[in-house]
């Protein structure tokens, strides 16, 4: 029997084996034609294709679902969709022709090529000219698919690190720039069932997302439908777009499903990887993010007061920086290459000051880019072609780090605006050609030792940047953040310098801080790549005056995402004028943070019906439950019972276990981390 035993092992490795490969080749996509209709199938999903009306059915078997396109009307004459044929060796998709809209009164004749692979229920989409030089207007692609439920939701990292956008009826939002889309991809999933699917635009460059509204019956419905903008007023290169279906899950298996092509493309580079290229970053983690204040005496105070790191942004003599740099502090200059002023005589260029007009950005009507503009409109800023931002960098940032040691730099405005082109032909770029501008700027300043930070967060730039400052902020505010004007009231008007009135506070509260309406797509993404927090204008001390209790909120959520504040240390900062509150926000966020900033984001889920309490876990078994609601909520993290107020929470990991909880009517902050402990019991 034992000298058999070897042969019959082999043997039945040979019988798996065959098992196996029969397997493999009985889920291979299948290409077919039932009458007018052609299919294109595999295990996962059923895609049908009416070419009379040019629409698409697709089938998720794992979820039962049949998603399905707008009602059509049958046209008269030809099908719209024209010579459908199958393509690949052996085949895996379908070819055919369709026009989408005119330009000039020429069609926009697509051909459009949709793909199945043998596994996974992923439908590649691609389409492309036969003159690629042929003028183009936006295109308006495929017609969306819908989803008929009253919990059907859009989740989209749109300039905030995630909102849920209602499906049924009119929505908020009608129409997104996919090249300044955080992440270039939107969910739409069923929040009570779970199912849904990601539409990620591959070739997000030139396109935007429509939310198009659909009546259906009764009801009115909206989902994403994908418009191609012209490159350089061409249609210019193929456009590719991918629809993932998800049978369980909700935004958070979207996400997961973007994660994973994010890595495939190089972009997920946790910190584990990015601390062995600079250990600095370690000063990063754990720290929050303070502007207004850069001298040795405040960081000396802030130090004595408990405060174990921070980002300290400002420029003080080079001695003083090397002692705050001994602190443990992360030093960090203010850089922006966007927005210059014309070279004054006898100056050379730097980040701020350029040859106007020779380097600003020629638009396509022939008129230079105008960039930011002063309150009081007395100064307009132009915007200088992003081809010249490596080569200003460079004349900029080694002269200053020849005398002042600094260990980090902000990079404002580069990865917060959205893509755009350059006609003046000594400079000319497209819009992907600005991407990589940003890019190649990024990598420089990190090539030098930096950590580096920028204005708000964008999918491209997670390899080059290590924090981000507004993705935190809900991307809607009701006063002017960014010329940093602090509202003394929730109803103070201001108007804004550009023309108009600046938003309502209603506006803000359900979008810009309203816990209902907020998801954690980027961290769910991006948590362990780049630490992330609020804007300076929406800093979490900066309402104070207009709504104290914002502050409290904004901690929050940093506890349940797992991010840094940002403070103030100028005159009406908090370090000033409500010091316990600076210091508060500092521990309750901050000592979490250090613990977590590593780690994957596994999870985010809404616990009660009324969203207001909420539930995030990460990869290291940290678990972190948070109350936004008005009435105390009963919590059970790690084996303990917690009474949270609102804004209050427990988290319990492997390396922390704090708490902001009710004991005996009162809130109690209690915070274990190491050899870290506090507590205001008493």
């Amino acid at each position: 029997m034992n000298a058999l035993q070897p042969t019959l092992v082999r043997l039945a490795a040979a019988l798996a084996a065959l098992h196996a490969a029969t397997a493999v080749g009985a889920v291979q996509t299948k290409v077919t034609q039932q009458q007018d209709r052609w299919v294109l199938e595999n295990a996962q999903l059923r895609v049908s294709v009416d070419p009379q009306p040019g629409t698409l059915t697709v089938l998720d078997k794992q979820a039962g679902h049949l998603w399905k396109q707008a009602p059509q009307v049958d046209g008269k004459g030809g099908p719209r969709f024209q010579n459908l044929r199958p393509v690949g060796t052996p085949a895996n998709g379908l070819g055919f022709e369709a026009a989408f809209g005119v330009t000039q009164g020429k069609p926009n004749l697509l051909h459009v090529t949709l793909t199945l692979p043998a596994e996974g229920s992923d439908l590649l989409v691609e389409a492309d000219m036969a003159d690629r030089t042929q003028p183009i207007d936006n295109v308006f692609f495929l017609e969306p698919l819908l989803l008929d439920s009253p919990t059907a939701v859009l989740a989209v990292a749109d300039y905030s690190n995630g909102h849920l956008y209602s499906l049924v009826g009119k929505p908020p939002r009608r129409w997104f720039t996919a090249s300044r889309l955080d992440m270039p991809w939107v969910g739409v999933c069923d929040l009570e069932k779970g199912f849904g699917y990601a539409l990620l635009v591959e070739t997000s460059d030139d396109a935007s997302l429509e939310l198009r509204t659909v009546k259906v019956g009764e009801k009115q419905l909206a989902a994403p439908r994908v418009v191609w903008m012209p490159c350089k007023k061409q249609f210019a290169y193929p456009r590719k777009l991918v629809y993932h279906f998800a049978p369980r899950g909700g935004y958070v298996a979207l996400a997961k499903w973007y994660r994973q092509r994010a890595r495939q493309m190089g972009l997920v580079v946790p910190f584990s990887e990015k601390l062995k290229a600079n250990p600095n970053l370690a000063r990063l983690l754990g720290a929050p993010d303070v502007w207004g204040n850069a001298s040795l005496k405040f960081a000396r105070e802030a130090k004595a007061a408990g405060v174990e790191k921070m980002i300290l942004h400002g420029r003080s003599s080079p001695a003083d920086m090397k002692a705050i740099n001994e602190l443990g502090y992360l030093t960090s200059e203010y850089d922006n290459y966007t927005d210059i002023l014309p070279l004054e005589p006898g100056k050379e260029v730097d980040a701020h000051h350029d040859r106007v007009p020779e380097h600003v950005v020629l638009k396509a009507d022939g008129q230079r880019m105008t960039a930011w503009l002063t309150f009081d409109k007395k100064t307009q800023y132009m915007k200088r072609c992003p081809a010249r931002w490596v080569p200003t960098a460079q004349i900029v940032v080694p002269k200053v780090l020849k005398t002042h040691p600094y260990i980090g730099r902000f990079i404002d405005v580069t990865t917060a605006e959205d893509l755009y082109e350059c006609y003046d032909p000594q400079h000319p770029l497209t819009r992907a050609d600005k991407r990589r501008c940003g890019v190649e700027l990024l990598r420089y300043v990190r090539s030098l030792g930096l950590v580096t930070g920028g204005e708000h967060g964008i999918w491209w730039a997670v390899p080059h940047v290590d924090y981000i400052e507004g993705m935190m902020s809900g991307g809607s505010y009701s006063w002017p953040a960014g010329h940093l004007i602090r509202p003394k009231s929730k109803d103070q008007p201001f108007a804004s310098p550009w023309g108009g009135q600046y938003g309502k506070w209603e506006q803000y509260a359900q979008w810009g801080i309203g816990h209902e309406n907020r998801v954690p797509l980027w961290e769910l993404v991006f948590h362990d790549c780049v630490v992330s927090t609020w804007y300076w204008g929406d800093a979490s001390d900066f309402l104070l005056a207009a709504a104290p209790e914002v502050t409290p909120k904004k901690d929050a959520f940093n506890v349940l995402y797992g991010t840094i504040p940002i403070l103030w240390a100028n005159k009406e900062g908090s370090w000033n004028t409500h010091r316990d509150v600076f210091l508060r926000t500092y521990r309750n966020t901050c000592k979490l943070h250090e613990v977590i900033a590593g780690t994957e984001m596994l999870s985010h889920e809404f616990v009660t019906a009324d969203r207001a309490v909420q539930r995030t876990r990460f990869s290291d078994g940290t678990e972190v439950v948070v109350n936004f609601g008005s009435q105390p909520y009963e919590a059970h993290v790690g084996g303990k019972t917690y009474l949270l107020p609102q804004n209050g929470f427990a988290a319990k990991g492997p390396r922390i276990e704090q708490s902001l909880a009710l004991i005996d009517g009162k809130p109690v902050t209690t915070i274990h981390a190491g050899a870290y402990h506090y507590t205001d019991a008493k």
